[in-house]
């Protein structure tokens, strides 16, 4: 990791660069869960789970984990573009399992979108499983 690079506590004040940063990443969508307030409510639940990696005052990394009380969930990790392939992902990924496990998270999921090759590969390099035993359904 660049010596300029530090792994941070997300906070409120970071909202703006974290949405504007997952806006600009292809294969990350961004929802109606993903306004400031709704933001803002889930890093007040999850104080010690929402990471940001900080660059020369940017915001060039992110990751959200989130704890239910049973399970961990892992949502929005990104990085810049021009940042990424230096391990900067693995970092945040690593950082946010250990704290979800810290919470008492005995088993971690995350979503990844079918067309995100990328996202796929990168997390099965991780040891992540994709799983064919369940689907999601959602009600909005």
């Amino acid at each position: 990791m660049d010596d300029s690079c530090f792994l941070d506590i997300a906070t409120i004040d970071d909202i703006d660069m974290m949405r504007d940063l997952w806006a600009s990443l292809p294969g990350l969508g961004l929802g109606p869960g993903d306004d400031k307030a709704a933001i803002t409510g889930f890093m007040e639940r999850n104080p010690h789970t929402c990471l940001v990696l900080r660059k020369n005052r940017q915001i060039i990394g992110t990751v959200l984990g989130g704890f239910d009380g049973r399970r961990g969930y892992v949502y929005h990790l990104a990085v810049r573009q021009d940042c990424q392939r230096y391990g900067y992902g693995t970092l945040l990924l690593d950082n946010v399992v250990q704290a979800l496990k810290n919470e008492g998270a005995g088993k971690i999921h995350l979503l990844v979108f079918r067309d995100n090759s990328s996202a796929q590969l990168f997390y099965a390099a991780r040891g992540w499983h994709l799983r064919e035993d369940i689907n999601i359904f959602s009600l909005v």
